[in-house]
């Protein structure tokens, strides 16, 4: 068990120390969730309910190294949404391991969940606005970290053609 728990997370930070914008907190989600598992499922009486088991920890690193070909866009939510299932997971299996009700942990989980996603909502609506803008002016480059987007001037003049 603790050979599993050991290897998904050192995977997940050996991924994470190569990140891009958003990928460590993708991993961290990950990671988060992969460690508490293990640790629940380590308690007596307590057993795995996701039918695909730990197989949604390698899925889920596949889903951020998708992410990371796509767009900045359409990546960093996508990576978002990663990691706030992965805490929110990780929220319900560390609740489940004090004793909480079985209603009661999964609701939190939701809960915790939801917080990180609602976290990210101005970066989401900021890489709207930018893909909105995007379609008139095709040029735009947008760049979250600085929260500008700038528009790349054209190599020639309109009149001439020319430089």
């Amino acid at each position: 068990m603790f050979k599993k728990l050991g290897a998904a997370a050192l995977i997940s930070l050996a991924v994470a120390s190569q990140a891009q914008a958003g990928e460590v907190e993708a991993y961290s989600g990950i990671t988060a969730d992969a460690v508490s598992t293990g640790l629940a499922l380590s308690a007596p009486g307590i057993g795995e309910l996701n039918p695909l088991g730990w197989a949604t920890v390698p899925l889920r690193i596949m889903m951020v190294q998708h992410a990371k070909s796509l767009p900045q866009e359409e990546g960093r939510p996508m990576m978002q949404s990663i990691e706030a299932g992965g805490w929110g997971a990780a929220a319900n299996n560390l609740l489940v391991l004090a004793g909480a009700s079985s209603i009661a942990a999964p609701i939190v989980g939701l809960a915790v969940g939801y917080a990180i996603w609602k976290k990210g909502e101005p970066e989401r609506e900021f890489w709207a606005i930018c893909t909105a803008q995007k379609k008139v002016h095709p040029q735009l480059k947008c760049d979250i970290d600085s929260g500008k987007a700038v528009v790349a001037q054209a190599a020639a003049t309109p009149e001439t053609g020319a430089n």
